[in-house]
């Protein structure tokens, strides 16, 4: 908030509120067919963060990341700042490997890519469900899935193959 008030004026503020408050995209939503990462800070004070699940739940396949602020703008000091940046990393990573690999490759969903990103650095099920917050069912049926896909009768093939695309490599930190 207090960003906001340094920089436009109270009369800007509500002309920017009320053409905001004009747009509605919601129909052209499920449309969307592009690689899609929402990130939604959970305390948000401009826009609920039921409004930020909501817009992910609507674009087929689009992966929903709660930062930890209470900004709606991340300023650079804060924790949600540098998981923001590793989240786009990864999502544009992933999102890239996928773009250049086998046609195999392309079917995968963006979830499916980043379960199978984890399974290519050693992860088990349970450490993948943890690191997604997700079942390990789910993780099961993901995996389930991407053998299907690809080809792979096994994990052991499918790192084989995550790996030749450039997935499982760790991260480089720049903290």
């Amino acid at each position: 908030m207090d960003m906001q008030r340094m920089t436009i004026s109270p009369q800007n503020v509500v002309r920017l509120m009320r053409a905001l408050d004009h747009i509605d995209i919601s129909e052209v939503l499920p449309d969307i067919c592009s690689p899609t990462l929402v990130m939604h800070a959970r305390n948000d004070r401009r826009v609920p963060f039921a409004e930020g699940r909501l817009i992910a739940q609507s674009i087929p396949n689009a992966e929903f990341v709660p930062l930890e602020s209470d900004n709606h703008l991340l300023l650079e000091h804060q924790p949600a700042w540098r998981q923001f940046l590793d989240e786009t990393a990864r999502f544009v990573r992933a999102n890239r490997v996928a773009e250049s690999a086998e046609p195999s490759f392309l079917e995968l969903t963006s979830r499916e890519r980043e379960v199978l990103d984890l399974i290519a650095r050693g992860l088990d099920n349970l450490q993948i469900a943890k690191s997604l917050t997700l079942s390990e069912k789910t993780v099961r049926n993901h995996i389930n899935s991407i053998f299907g896909k690809l080809g792979t009768p096994n994990r052991a093939q499918a790192i084989v193959r995550a790996r030749e695309a450039g997935l499982g490599f760790a991260r480089i930190s720049r903290d």
